[in-house]
């Protein structure tokens, strides 16, 4: 259950780096679609870092002797991480059901005191939930998987934003990059 309450929790995560990656490129007036593909692109790039986790756990546990401490190890180190993002988790998803309602004024408030703050403070969070889950089982293996984990959350909008330097329009031409 752990597991699968990480696996969730990061697949959402990188859905809203998708989001936030995608915010204020598109001068579209309706950017529902825009944004709905911007998430599902970062779920997927989300997928990767999970099943390049899913790969070093399985190294992890097919070369220790001791198989029974290192799923205790984990275990344990998951259930303290989800002491962090469960609830900042639960706030961005409360922000996007606001969000839902088709107000601009709504949108704009969720914008200025939810997303802005909260994406200020991710990384922070990022790093609070592997060190708090690390300190639960503090081995060369959860410290490893732990920095690995974290390197890929906090990177991950880099990757999606390279990505889309890359990705051709529909209409076959090169995506436009803004210059800071």
């Amino acid at each position: 259950m752990i597991a699968f309450c990480l696996w969730l929790l990061a697949t959402l995560d990188a859905a809203f780096t998708g989001y936030r990656e995608a915010a204020g490129r598109s001068a579209l007036i309706n950017k529902r679609r825009y944004y709905r593909e911007a998430m599902i692109r970062g779920a997927l790039f989300g997928q990767i870092a999970v099943a390049l986790t899913g790969v070093v756990i399985l190294i992890l546990f097919l070369t220790t002797p001791d198989r029974r401490s290192l799923i205790g190890d984990f275990e344990r180190s998951g259930a303290r991480m989800l002491l962090i993002y469960l609830p900042y988790s639960g706030i961005i998803l409360i922000g996007f059901a606001i969000r839902s309602f088709p107000s601009v004024d709504i949108r704009s408030i969720t914008s200025t005191l939810i997303f802005g703050p909260f994406t200020l403070v991710r990384p922070l969070v990022a790093v609070a939930g592997v060190v708090w889950g690390i300190l639960a089982a503090p081995g060369l293996a959860t410290i490893m998987l732990g920095l690995l984990i974290l390197s890929m959350m906090l990177g991950l909008e880099w990757a999606i934003s390279i990505a889309r330097e890359f990705r051709k329009d529909t209409d076959g031409t090169r995506t436009p990059t803004t210059a800071a």
